[in-house]
């Protein structure tokens, strides 16, 4: 068995291990949220369409749906379904209220049960168990962490004890991923998953892609409010797959 200390920065999932590298395409999506007006929910839970005044500090950001959380979700229905948008919120959610039950609502079954047996199957050491709900704190922790770099404009935080990177989601975006010249995303989607290829030993994507009514690959940012009371864009430009099964979706990290 391994050392747990020694290797928590590598139980990353394959979702954060880029996060620090994603600025460099980020599209200044972040605003002060400050709108605020009476809205009515449609059956699905999200609003209408809403479309900023002309005047407004977020009309440049464009239109959105407020979802029940009060979240401002910025997305192309007809590329992004509503319900893959919801299932993106609630994932992120989860890290900002660290509901492990919540997390797990959003991760494919098959996923939980193999990732979970790598884990405590590989990192455990002889006084403690390493399992998914483990990565999962360290996954909420490495969030708050950019939370306070964003706050303090410093990457290195291991000394701070000012802030708690504690968060509230405002807005989140979706997109079709960019694409190279000649690469589709059939391609991308397959690179996702090589890391689970590897730690699992198997071909991993083929196994999904046959499970799965389909697969989404897509873009996203994540704006949060920070204990500072402001604004943060703590993710940019990420991407990330979702399978469907039955209308519903799920991710792997």
């Amino acid at each position: 068995m391994f050392n747990t200390k020694k290797i928590t920065a590598v139980l990353l999932s394959a979702l954060f291990l880029t996060v620090l590298n994603s600025c460099d395409k980020a599209e200044d999506i972040s605003s002060k949220n400050v709108v605020s007006q009476t809205v009515e929910f449609n059956e699905n839970g999200i609003t209408d369409i809403i479309n900023p005044d002309e005047n407004s500090e977020e009309y440049e950001l464009g239109s959105y749906r407020i979802s029940q959380n009060g979240i401002k979700l910025y997305y192309d229905e007809s590329e992004i379904p509503t319900e893959l948008m919801l299932t993106l919120e609630k994932y992120f959610t989860s890290f900002q209220n660290n509901d492990f039950e919540l997390y797990k609502s959003c991760l494919a079954s098959d996923y939980i049960e193999r990732y979970n047996k790598y884990l405590i199957e590989n990192y455990s050491s002889n006084d403690k168990e390493y399992s998914l709900k483990d990565s999962f704190e360290l996954q909420c922790k490495n969030v708050r962490n950019l939370m306070i770099q964003q706050i303090t404009g410093e990457f290195d935080i291991s000394d701070d004890t000012e802030h708690s990177g504690n968060f509230k989601i405002t807005r989140l975006k979706a997109e079709p991923a960019e694409l190279d010249e000649d690469e589709t995303t059939e391609e991308l989607t397959k690179k996702f998953f090589s890391f689970l290829d590897d730690v699992l030993d198997m071909d991993y994507y083929s196994y999904i892609s046959e499970q799965a009514d389909s697969l989404k690959y897509f873009t996203f940012f994540v704006i949060a409010e920070g204990e500072d009371g402001e604004e943060h864009r703590i993710i940019s430009a990420m991407d990330i797959v979702f399978a469907e099964k039955n209308g519903k979706y799920y991710t792997f990290g």
